[in-house]
């Protein structure tokens, strides 16, 4: 949990890590609008630190 605090974006293979997912599950997310991608450019997906807190259940 201590990675998603240390950046503002990350690949769809972190993301897949930290939601215990499957990377593949990760880009299908992406592709359908559940989880809200980024490219800079030309280059890969990223996925900024908010999209990915909002899909995790709330502790409390």
């Amino acid at each position: 949990m201590d990675l998603i605090f240390k950046k503002r974006f990350f690949r769809p293979d972190e993301v897949a890590e930290i939601l215990c997912l499957s990377r593949r599950t990760v880009y299908r997310m992406i592709k359908d609008g559940r989880l809200p991608g980024t490219r800079f450019g030309s280059g890969p997906w990223r996925i900024a630190r908010e999209n990915i807190l909002a899909l995790l259940p709330l502790s409390g």
